[in-house]
């Protein structure tokens, strides 16, 4: 199974994210990459330069989370996969797998490719809400967040006041519309090449419908799947962050604890090598193992 794996990462740590890269390129998967600090970026450039399996970003090269640059940047990065398939012509990738800020695998390769069989032909990721179901999802897409461009803006306690003070305006002169269904789900994706290319495609729906929304990566992708891909949808989380393992909606994420990742987690969330070692060292080289 060919994996093209499309990754965001926001540290500089030039040991942590080259481990990271190396595990997964050895297991005969391709990297599409974003970096948001430009010396690595550079310093990725130049040492991966003989390495056809990395392909470092370049038509958006950044993203933040909370903000529309991350779950268009990972559009991009799909069609940017999908390119490359055309200029090779030697192979299609089976999988395309989006890994936020600090995420590793908790699986071997080939426990993932087993799991992966089973839902053959199916996307796989968490979904919890949708508008038609719950009026509050369309009053979250009505509103608008004017400072997503800010860098850790949803960390600020000031420019999240701001942001709710303008919303609060604008929406009182200007609501936004759409007629679509808004699904909610969390912001990690495991995609079929029919999505990816599905999604590559519309890539103008998600710029032009989710400006200016606040965690639009919680709505954008899983909205888009649903409007544009005929694929069949698993429904199952299998990733872990925070305390407890879940996913917190519209609120920045917690590393990841060791005692929250189970069974049935296959992926491990703000696993950073100098914020949370202790998860770093028993998972980082878990894609590799033979079992």
């Amino acid at each position: 199974m060919k994996i093209a794996y499309l990754m965001h990462y926001m540290k500089n740590n030039f040991e942590e994210i080259t481990e990271n890269l190396d595990i997964l390129i050895n297991q005969g998967d391709d990297v599409y990459l974003m970096v948001n600090d430009d010396n690595l970026r550079d310093d990725l450039i130049l040492s991966y330069c003989d390495t056809p399996n990395l392909h470092v970003a370049h038509h958006q090269q950044t993203a933040l989370p909370a903000d529309m640059s991350l779950p268009r940047g990972f559009i991009v990065l799909m069609k940017d996969a999908l390119e490359f398939e055309k200029e090779d012509g030697s192979f299609t990738y089976d999988r395309f797998i989006i890994m936020t800020d600090g995420m590793i695998p908790t699986k071997s390769k080939a426990q993932l490719v087993e799991y992966l069989e089973t839902h053959e032909d199916e996307d796989i990721y968490y979904e919890v809400d949708n508008s038609d179901e719950n009026v509050e999802v369309k009053k979250r897409f009505e509103n608008y967040a004017f400072f997503t461009n800010s860098y850790d803006f949803q960390k600020s306690k000031t420019i999240r006041a701001m942001n709710k003070m303008t919303s609060s305006l604008v929406h009182s002169f200007k609501k936004r519309e759409i007629e679509d269904t808004i699904y909610i789900s969390y912001p990690w994706f495991i995609l079929t090449h029919e999505s990816a290319k599905a999604l590559a495609d519309n890539l103008a729906y998600c710029s032009n419908t989710f400006k200016m929304c606040l965690y639009p990566e919680e709505m954008a992708i899983a909205t888009m799947l649903h409007k544009f891909s005929n694929v069949d949808h698993h429904n199952e989380n299998i990733w872990a962050v925070g305390k407890n393992g879940e996913y917190i909606l519209q609120q920045p994420m917690e590393n990841v604890e060791l005692d929250a990742i189970k069974e049935s987690t296959y992926f491990a969330a703000l696993a950073h090598s100098e914020d949370n070692l202790q998860v770093y060292e028993d998972y980082f080289d878990a894609y590799t193992s033979e079992s």
